[in-house]
């Protein structure tokens, strides 16, 4: 199992960093953490290599 962690500054950023890794076919997303806090949108994916 290996952890991911994505940050973005603005929404439409973040949203595009996010959806290309999860484009990755060879990869088994297990989960996804999301948090907010004040000046920032942070992500967690912790995944499998297929």
């Amino acid at each position: 199992m290996k952890a991911k962690t994505i940050i973005g500054y603005t929404e439409k950023g973040f949203d595009k960093k996010v959806n290309d890794f999860l484009s990755d076919a060879s990869l088994e997303i297990i989960d996804v953490k999301f948090s907010s806090p004040v000046f920032f949108f942070a992500v967690l994916i912790l995944y499998k290599e297929k």
